[in-house]
């Protein structure tokens, strides 16, 4: 940071949205010969390694920002390029060991992927980061932001968190001071569940008349094959159906699996955080998806390198937000600018970081940060293909929830409908879906949760007093008695909740920062803060 810790446009999360949007303002005022300057805080010890997507990306919107990009010698072209979707799928699991192939012309346009590249979403921050600086754009990791700081009215910027405090509080010998940086307009691209952004919203009130967010999550291991495998490269295939219940199809989401070149290939598995059971284990569920026939067949005799989850905003159109207050705007997951009718966020991530600059640019020459100026930025939107693809799936998962156990039998057709439907259909909250219904699905000799998530890196500092914290500790009592289990000892994709008789042991070390806890917890009295600046996960190919 610079010695006073002003900057003229601070963002927050160094994501694709906040790089995109840095890069794009410095051309911007690069342009015009002006000098203002540009700052890009991180949470993550090193770019990147707090990064996780599914990434087949539809690649157009680098055309715009970085024109001539496929021509670079980077080497993050370079396998982009390489990894380019020739061979596209989707298949129906029936079964532990029967599968259907979707002919092509039964899959609906948008959920084609072919001609899309399947990228690491890590790699590519590192890659935009090389360019963001080469414009001139100061990056700097380590840092967490904790509080927004208003003034009149205003976003002022943004206080960052203090370091150095045991467990009991105290402070030692490497105490650090959170410092204060104030910014003329201060950007939130912290991903989903931003707590920033949620203050925000909260705040100034940004939410007012709409649909409450609901989400997903999304787990994911790197696997790296032998040389002779049987998925081969420049693949894409999504799966609908197991481990779903054939009978009681009623989480949505699926599966999927692409190659990252040759020998490596990436499988996820994606559920709705509504689900009803109270023990289901996000992480055996992607062990038992990865059981099944076909896919056990793809990625026989492979290595499960790397591991990671995270969650991703799916309400759609009518669970945005109002995205720019005075001196602030929000972009890309944060926003809500996931499309859950094409399986995209990240190209959307992209192109709204780049619209928020304009609308910058153009504060910052008439030097006035206000919302009335800022509105520019919506306008954007919806003139953008962001908004017209939310808008083509505005009540899209909303009809998989109403369609309950029957799940995909209903949900699918009236998926093909609904853009049509007269009326706004409603959400509620993820954790509302809870019941005592269970799953009971046995464990199957594959990974576990601590040996996955001994492979995403993830480390905190022993020492540091606990991020996650009870707001009435007592009610976890009531989940034993409402559910028959503690439900957070099994959704938690990490296994930081463990409870030995009926008493909890919190690992926050196992912490992968996806915040499902705070999302899914019955009681919602699990308090999730961002931990020191550095710590968490070390994803390097997520």
């Amino acid at each position: 940071m610079n010695d006073t810790n002003q900057t003229d446009v601070l963002f927050i999360g160094a994501g694709p949205a906040s790089l995109a949007g840095a890069i794009k303002l410095k051309q911007l005022l690069n342009e015009k010969k002006r000098s203002e300057s540009v700052v890009v805080i991180e949470k993550a010890e090193k770019l990147g390694q707090h990064s996780l997507s599914g990434a087949v990306f539809e690649a157009d919107v680098l055309d715009e920002l970085i024109p001539g990009w496929k021509e670079r010698e980077d080497e993050f072209v370079t396998q982009t390029l390489a990894n380019r979707v020739e061979k596209d799928e989707t298949v129906f699991l029936l079964g532990q060991n029967s599968s259907l192939k979707l002919p092509e012309f039964l899959v609906p346009a948008y959920l084609r992927h072919k001609g899309d590249y399947a990228i690491s979403l890590s790699q590519m921050v590192n890659w935009l980061a090389e360019i963001a600086r080469g414009t001139g754009v100061e990056i700097y990791t380590g840092f967490a932001a904790k509080e927004i700081l208003t003034e009149d009215g205003s976003v002022t910027g943004v206080k960052l968190g203090e370091k150095g405090r045991n467990k009991e509080g105290e402070e030692q010998v490497n105490y650090l001071p959170g410092e204060t940086v104030k910014a003329g307009v201060t950007v939130l691209g912290e991903g989903s569940l931003g707590l920033l952004t949620e203050d925000l919203v909260k705040r100034f009130n940004l939410g007012n008349g709409r649909n409450p967010q609901v989400h997903s999550l999304g787990v994911k291991e790197i696997i790296r094959l032998p040389d002779n495998n049987n998925f081969g490269s420049n693949r894409v295939i999504h799966t609908m159906g197991f481990p779903n219940k054939l009978l009681t199809p009623d989480i949505f989401g699926g599966g999927t699996l692409y190659s990252m070149g040759q020998n490596t290939v990436a499988v996820a598995l994606i559920l709705a955080l509504d689900w009803r059971y109270c023990d289901l284990d996000p992480q055996r569920e992607l062990q038992a998806f990865k059981s099944h026939s076909l896919v056990k067949n793809l990625i026989a005799d492979g290595d499960v390198i790397a591991y990671g989850a995270k969650t991703l905003p799916e309400g759609g159109y009518y669970s945005l937000p109002e995205p720019v207050t005075n001196g602030a705007v929000i972009i890309g997951d944060s926003a809500g600018f996931t499309s859950v009718r094409k399986l995209k966020g990240l190209h959307y991530a992209i192109k709204s970081g780049m619209l928020a600059a304009e609308a910058i640019f153009q504060a910052i020459e008439k030097q006035d940060f206000s919302r009335q100026t800022l509105k520019l930025y919506p306008e954007l939107l919806e003139n953008s293909f962001i908004m017209r693809d939310l808008k083509a799936g505005r009540n899209y998962r909303q009809v998989f929830t109403r369609a309950g156990r029957t799940g995909l039998y209903l949900g699918a057709p009236l998926s093909l409908v609904q853009q049509w439907l007269p009326a706004r259909l409603s959400t509620r909250p993820d954790h509302e879906g809870t019941t005592r219904a269970r799953l009971e699905r046995q464990p199957d000799g594959q990974i576990d949760r601590l040996t996955a998530v001994s492979l995403s890196g993830t480390a905190h500092r022993e020492e540091e007093p606990s991020h996650i914290t009870f707001s009435d500790p007592g009610r976890c009592a009531r989940c034993y008695q409402d559910y028959g289990c503690h439900p957070c000892e099994s959704f938690c994709p990490g296994e930081v909740y463990k409870f030995e008789d009926n008493e909890l042991m919190l690992s926050p070390s196992n912490c992968l920062h996806c915040q499902t806890c705070r999302v899914k917890c019955p009681h919602q009295v699990i308090m999730w803060e961002v931990p020191e600046g550095g710590d968490g996960p070390k994803y390097k190919l997520m």
